[in-house]
């Protein structure tokens, strides 16, 4: 395992071993921050009883548990962290009585074969390109890596969020976020994954502007 990882799994190790089940070791800034992100994120997406969703960067497997309150159809959950911690916690909190099937397993996207056949209909990736790498990675070669094996794990869509390189005025710019500029990413988008692509960047600020795009098959 490289040492930035190693670094990513013992920055939320130390938090949960803080905290513990709490928004803030996932970096939320509070329970409705998370609900409002979520909730852009599901926006115009279909979800039928058939659905497999697959959870990358699924922390506790909140997301889970905001599908079943917003009673969005779907028949299997995979949930995906890279941190052990993380998922350890999501299988205690998971209810095993739960009529859908889930599935929670430490998994690191960037390992994923580059032909590795779909595991899901609908993939969704939670402010994992948001924060900054050090130790010499290149930011947008790690985030055009993800995008490209998260794609290839669906085969309808992908729904990534991102803090906007679009700064909110006032709103102090923080040294470990990853600030993804939209044109940039689409540019990528179209020319590598697909063009039936749709991008969000009209929703309000939390407190950092974000924007959620939509890749489909």
């Amino acid at each position: 395992m490289t040492n930035f990882k190693k670094k990513i799994i013992e920055r939320y190790s130390n938090r949960y071993n803080k905290l513990g089940y709490d928004v803030k070791t996932l970096g939320w800034g509070s329970e409705g921050q998370q609900s409002y992100r979520f909730d852009q994120s599901i926006n115009g997406v279909l979800f039928r009883n058939e659905s497999v969703i697959l959870d990358i960067g699924c922390g506790f497997g909140d997301f889970l548990n905001f599908l079943k309150i917003k009673n969005k159809p779907f028949s299997k959950y995979i949930g995906w962290d890279l941190n052990p911690d993380l998922i350890n916690e999501a299988n205690n909190l998971w209810d095993k009585n739960d009529e859908k099937e889930v599935v929670f397993e430490v998994q690191d996207i960037q390992s994923i074969e580059i032909k590795k056949p779909p595991v899901a209909n609908i993939g969704f990736m939670h402010g994992v390109l948001n924060l900054k790498l050090d130790d010499g990675i290149d930011n947008w070669e790690y985030t055009k890596e993800l995008i490209t094996k998260a794609f290839q794990c669906v085969d309808e869509l992908l729904v990534i969020d991102f803090i906007s390189s679009e700064i909110v005025e006032n709103y102090p710019v923080e040294d470990f976020i990853n600030y993804n500029s939209p044109t940039k990413l689409l540019s990528f988008v179209f020319s590598d994954l697909t063009k039936k692509v749709k991008l969000d960047h009209s929703y309000d600020a939390i407190p950092q502007r974000e924007f959620t795009l939509y890749l489909f098959k």
